[in-house]
Parts: C-alpha cells; structure tokens; sequence
C-alpha cells in the first residue's frame, strides 16, 4: 500500500471518529426516547391495572407499582487502530487500518409500592366529590361516571355484583343514569361548580327553562325516583349516604377499591377454572351488565385493547369492545385524581451528552 495514501486513510478515519465524538446524543434522542418510554409506561399502566382486576377476581390483594424515576445513561466509545510495517520492502501492499465506535444504554427504573397512607387515601377512601364533578362539569358522560363510581342518589342504591360490598340494589338505578345521560346531552340539566378554599366547593344542578318533550319526560321519572320537588328549582348536590333536605341530590361514592371490586366481577373465568378453582363468588345480582368485560383463553388474543398473563391463561379486554374501554378509561384516570400525596411525578432522565 502506498505510505502517504494508508497515511491519508488513517487520518480521515481518525478525524471521522474524532467528529461523532464530538455531536451530542441528546438532540438525536430525545424524541425517540420520550416517545419509546412514553409508550410503555402507557401500555405497562394498562396491563397492571387489568392484572389487578384479575388478581382481585381471585381473591387476592391488588398491588400497584408506581414508576418514580426512569434514568436512561448511554455511553459512547471509540476505537482506531493500525498495522503498518516498520520497513516495509518496495511495493509491500500489507497493511491494516479499522476503527470501532461503541454506543451502549443502560437504563434504571424505580418503583415504589403503593402502600401505608398513600394505599389508603387511593384505594380505600371514597372518592373526592370535587375530581367526579368536575369531570361531569367537563362534559364526561354522567351515566358512565355514576355507574361506576356511584354508590346512591337520594338512597337509591346502585346495582352491585361484588360479594365484599353487601347491599340491596334498586334496578331502577340504569334508568336513573341513563335519564341523566340524555338530560346532560341535551342540557336539560346543567351542574355547577363553585370551588372555594382548602378543596372544599358547592355544587348545583340546574334544570333548563325550556326543556323538549324528551326532557320533561325524563325530568318526570327523576322526580318521581329521587323524590325530588316539582317546581322546577335548582338542588344542590352534596356527599352522604342519604339526604337531609328536599332540595338536595345526595350522592354516595364508592372508593376506588369498591370500583376495582366491581370491575373484577366482569372478569370471565377460564373453561377448566368455572367449576374448580374457588373465587370471591358472586352475588345474586348476576342480571346487570358487567362494567368491564374481560374475555379469558389460552392463546393470546390478536386484537386487545390490553392483555395479561395470570395462572396459565390469558386474560384480555376487546379491541373492538368500545364500552369496556371507556369504563377502563375512566378508572385510570379516577385512580390519578384519588391520589392526592405529594409523591413526585415520574422524572425521566436521559443522560446523553
């Protein structure tokens, strides 16, 4: 090999090493890694509160992970090495040149269990009035929001399949929320609220001057359910089992473990499990629809909104199943405003300069 060309060569590959040594990782990264991690604490937050669902159809406990830190550290290394004769005889074309660039990712994650105070104010206490209204107030379909989170409405209980919460169910409930689905859609009736210091708020439901003929119907059957007044005036909303005046729509709420509970019962037990393996049993209310639908199997299915692997089988929600969905939705998003710690956000670092 000619001398000044091999020397040429090795240079330029020196300064090529030299220079993707010197360009930041992180510009080049960070999108692709806010997007990778973003997708998996999604889809990992899925599947945990499903295992969870599962687990509890079970009997067992749930436990929930939180991720408090995901810190992703990559290194680069680079290499360049050369073979050359010292005295190489006239027109000696030996010679070796190369280079290695080495790039390598090591990511740490931190979970923290959901336990102590923190397992009691998210799973065990009922949950915040002011997070429910305001998610109505938001235009959240108010039928999907009492009929997983209500208890009772002026003592009209809902319907209950949980074996842990023993109580009498008033079929007339579905009709309930579904009247005030359509009267929040139509805006027959309107909730205000007025929120004031140290979380506390009042609360209104207003109905409109003018309703349809479909509201007024509908604005009869409430009256006649919840014992409301007549004259059309506006009720204030208040939290209790029970309510201690006329003009008042009482709202008891279920805590979020309650809500786990209940979703559970829509898990569909295995074949060879359905008259072995003993569960938390059932209640006599088997008649209302399940919240959730959680199909069972033992492949995994192709096309899952979200699927886990417990005791040798299968357990998926439907792709295709839009109202499992939206309840699945909805206690994700419930089980982020009932924590109310002081617990950091996840901190996502990437070191990558």
């Amino acid at each position: 090999m000619d001398r000044p060309r091999f020397v040429r060569a090795g240079a330029a590959l020196a300064l090529a090493i030299a220079v993707s040594g010197c360009v930041g990782l992180g510009p080049q990264r960070l999108g692709i890694e806010r997007s990778d991690y973003a997708n998996r604490l999604r889809e990992t937050g899925k599947e945990q509160l499903l295992l969870n669902l599962v687990a509890m159809r079970y009997g067992d406990a749930p436990l929930f992970l939180d991720v408090t830190s995901v810190i992703s550290q990559y290194t680069r290394e680079g290499s360049l090495h050369a073979d050359v004769p010292i005295s190489p005889p006239p027109n000696d074309t030996n010679g070796v040149i190369g280079g290695s660039v080495l790039l390598r990712e090591t990511p740490t994650i931190t979970y923290a269990p959901l336990s102590g105070d923190r397992f009691a104010r998210s799973l065990l206490a009922p949950i915040p009035p002011a997070a429910l209204l305001a998610m109505i107030e938001a235009g959240w379909s108010a039928g999907d929001l009492f009929r997983l989170t209500v208890r009772s409405v002026n003592g009209v209980r809902n319907l209950a399949r949980s074996p842990l919460f023993v109580a009498g169910s008033d079929p007339a409930f579905i009709e309930i929320t579904t009247a005030l689905d359509r009267l929040q859609r139509s805006g027959g009736l309107v909730l205000h609220v007025e929120r004031g210091e140290h979380n506390s708020f009042t609360a209104t439901a207003s109905f409109s001057r003018t309703p349809s003929d479909e509201d007024r119907a509908d604005l009869a059957f409430l009256r006649r359910a919840l014992q409301l007044p007549g004259d059309g005036s506006d009720l204030s909303v208040i939290f209790a089992a029970g309510r201690t005046q006329p003009k008042q729509l009482a709202l008891g709420s279920r805590s979020m473990f309650e809500i786990f509970s209940e979703m559970a019962q829509g898990v569909e037990l295995p074949a060879h499990e359905r008259a072995g393996r003993a569960t938390l049993g059932e209640t006599a209310d088997q008649d209302a629809l399940p919240l959730v639908r959680i199909h069972s199997g033992e492949q995994r299915p192709a096309d899952a909104h979200v699927a886990v692997h417990y005791r040798g089988s299968w357990f998926w929600i439907d792709g295709s199943d839009a109202a499992s969905k939206r309840m699945f939705l909805i206690a994700q998003i419930l089980l982020s405003l009932n924590d109310t710690s002081s617990a950091a956000a996840p901190l996502l670092t990437i070191p990558a300069g």
